[in-house]
């Protein structure tokens, strides 16, 4: 109850101290005394004493709910900032977790198809082996094949020779008599 009256008597006291601040200046500026401006810079300040006292006195809850509303305002998005924080920063953990084994199943991969194509070419380099051994062979084949068709075509060809030889030569070196023991034998040896 006595802070009401208090209250109360303050009021009354900074309205008439407002009244008469008010006042006062119409009535300084009438008289136009070379205390004037002193009176002035006065006045301002017992008006913002006046009113720093005003909002002290009636604000002073008000602002504090304020500030503190405003501060758990304040706590409450930093604490969500920080949960979002620490989330991204778990989320870029399990990211790089991710990149390092797929990483390992990357090299694992080059690793097993590096090794697959080891085989594969040492496949690919002993068919090949056998392809030309097989390949030699039927080369082999048909050179011998080709000398032995050369050799029996040089052997025609000299027995050609040899016959157009001997048919020029011999109807000058066999006379009837020749041609006539030749048939005498031939017939003997058919009898025989």
């Amino acid at each position: 109850m006595r802070s009401t009256e208090t209250a109360g008597a303050v009021c009354v006291m900074i309205l008439c101290l407002g009244f008469f601040v008010g006042a006062l200046p119409e009535a300084a500026h009438a008289a136009d005394t070379p205390w004037r401006p002193t009176y002035d810079i006065a006045m301002r300040w017992v008006n913002f004493i006046i009113l720093v006292a005003v909002i002290v006195k009636y604000g002073k809850e008000p602002i504090k709910d304020f500030l503190k509303l405003q501060k758990s305002e304040v706590v409450s998005e930093i604490n969500q900032l920080e949960a979002e924080k620490d989330r991204i920063l778990d989320e870029i953990k399990a990211v790089k977790a991710k990149e390092i084994g797929n990483r390992a199943h990357f090299q694992e991969l080059k690793d097993r198809l590096t090794a697959q194509g080891e085989i594969r070419k040492q496949q690919i380099v002993e068919q090949a082996r056998q392809q030309s051994a097989i390949m030699l062979e039927a080369a082999g084949r048909k050179m011998e094949n080709r000398i032995v068709q050369a050799k029996a075509g040089l052997k025609m060809e000299l027995l050609d020779i040899a016959i157009d030889q001997a048919m020029a030569r011999l109807p000058v070196l066999i006379t009837d008599g020749d041609n006539q023991r030749l048939l005498d034998d031939y017939m003997e040896r058919l009898h025989t």
